[in-house]
């Protein structure tokens, strides 16, 4: 090789070097996706494992929208966009809280007086108690008053805050105001009744006056009944119920949602609302709370047992501080965080509502988005809707066989009454009604373990696959013990 060729190749692996240290860290970082990608990516990812039909996401940090965004379909025809409406349910109730506390600001309403000083009508069964519960007792569900008390879903729906006021004179305290946490609706349609006779004005024209107009929440409105917000929503998301991990259009129950779910909003105007309780009770330029008001409706009261506090849970999570709410129907749910310390905010609004999803597949997707903003990480895979659906179908199907199994052996069951023990018949015929006792007490076992009463259309709508198991067993018991009892008793007889 010549000096002049051993020169050129030398040049040419120098050209070839430089070309491939610029080329390669430029590949490096292309390949790396941004956050929104990770976020998309994230929720398209959890959709499908968790047969998700549509939700719409909006993420805040400080004062700015990072991510607003719809995911997959509204209804049959139209996608989820960033303004279609959905249904926040209970994450009306932190409205609720804004509106008693401007009032408290204007001098109008005082926190600690009792709730009977604005409305002479607010009577319970126990006239001392209904005296002792002031505006405070109602904002951090500590008025001693609980679903045990009073079972306002087994009871005619009103239309009107004032009606649900008035039905309250049927209501039995539970505990001494100020001393116990129960999560009850009415408290907050009681402070929406307050709200209205105070202020002079309806409940939904206060807010949408002092809140929804200052926010520029341009697609958000208050109603009183389901009824009104599918006559007044022109993008409503369409509603599922889920069975085996299968989901079912359906429409939402059309009852009371009063003060504490009356809220028709968007990811885009949620956006909005959660920059407020970042950015100190601010907006832009116009300050509808002082931070010392936030900071209260922030604040779970002293020296109870609660992390409630004025349309809040605040809690401690991995050693992080959460605010956090979440808004349950029977077909939608929303679900709102702020965290404080690094003033990011998120609202998911799903188009679906089922107690597996909500007790655990919707944490994971929250979860996961403020391990995504903080850490820049993802938890691992955890609980699939896959896994319940297949579970349920497997019990559903055990029960039925072995149900119409003790139908078939019957004649040979009847041919023993003569000879096995009258113990042994009696707990076999009485075992067979058993998953009927379970039935007909779902109501009541579902409120002691959550201090929550639901009537059996919730019920069924919330757990489908559940009851509809539950309701086969229960329904082949009833047959098969009847036919047994029948022939035991005419045995006896003979």
């Amino acid at each position: 090789m010549t000096k002049r060729m051993r020169l050129r190749l030398r040049y040419g692996l120098l050209l070839l070097g430089m070309l491939i240290l610029l080329t390669f860290p430029l590949r490096t970082i292309a390949a790396q996706p941004t956050l929104e990608t990770k976020i998309d990516r994230f929720i398209t990812h959890q959709m499908t494992t968790q047969h998700i039909p549509g939700l719409a996401l909006a993420i805040t940090h400080e004062d700015q929208v990072m991510h607003v965004k719809g995911y997959g379909k509204a209804n049959a025809q139209e996608p989820v966009t960033s303004q279609t409406q959905f249904p926040i349910a209970s994450l009306s109730k932190s409205f609720t809280a804004i509106a008693v506390m401007q009032l408290v600001e204007a001098g109008q309403i005082d926190l600690d007086t009792p709730v009977k000083q604005y409305l002479p009508e607010f009577v319970l069964t126990d006239p001392q108690t209904a005296d002792q519960i002031t505006i405070r007792h109602l904002l951090n569900h500590t008025s001693g008053l609980s679903d045990l008390g009073f079972s306002e879903a087994l009871l005619p729906q009103p239309t009107t805050n004032a009606a649900q006021v008035n039905s309250l004179h049927n209501a039995r305290p539970v505990a001494i105001p100020g001393t116990e946490f129960h999560y009850f609706n009415p408290n907050y349609d009681v402070l929406a009744r307050v709200v209205e006779v105070v202020s002079g004005q309806s409940f939904e024209e206060y807010l949408r006056s002092h809140l929804f107009i200052p926010l520029q929440m341009s697609q958000t409105f208050h109603v009183t009944t389901m009824t009104e917000a599918k006559q007044r929503a022109e993008h409503l998301a369409t509603g599922h119920l889920m069975a085996f991990a299968i989901p079912i259009v359906a429409q939402e129950l059309s009852g009371y949602l009063g003060g504490n779910a009356g809220v028709i909003s968007t990811a885009e105007d949620m956006a909005k609302y959660l920059i407020l309780h970042s950015n100190d009770g601010q907006f832009e330029n116009t300050q509808l709370l002082t931070p010392d008001s936030v900071t209260l409706m922030h604040k779970p009261p002293p020296q109870i047992d609660s992390s409630y506090a004025m349309g809040w849970f605040a809690a401690t999570e991995n050693g992080r501080q959460i605010l956090q709410h979440n808004g349950i129907l029977s077909t939608v749910y929303a679900d709102t965080v702020v965290l404080p310390n690094e003033k990011y905010g998120i609202a998911l609004l799903y188009n679906i509502s089922a107690m597996p999803l909500i007790a655990f597949a919707l944490p994971q997707i929250k979860t996961g988005l403020i391990q995504l903003l903080t850490d820049g990480t993802l938890p691992p895979e955890g609980f699939s809707i896959n896994r319940w659906g297949i579970s349920l179908a497997v019990l559903t199907t055990l029960g039925a066989a072995l149900a119409i199994r003790s139908l078939l052996y019957f004649p040979q069951w009847k041919q023993n009454i003569h000879t096995a023990p009258k113990w042994q018949m009696v707990l076999g015929i009485a075992w067979m009604f058993f998953p009927v006792v379970v039935l007909l007490a779902m109501p009541w076992l579902v409120g002691t373990v959550s201090d929550r009463i639901f009537n059996y259309i919730q019920l069924f709508r919330a757990m489908l696959d559940v009851m509809l198991w539950l309701s086969l067993c229960a329904g082949l018991g009833l047959i098969n013990g009847t036919i047994r009892l029948i022939a035991y008793a005419n045995n006896r007889q003979s």
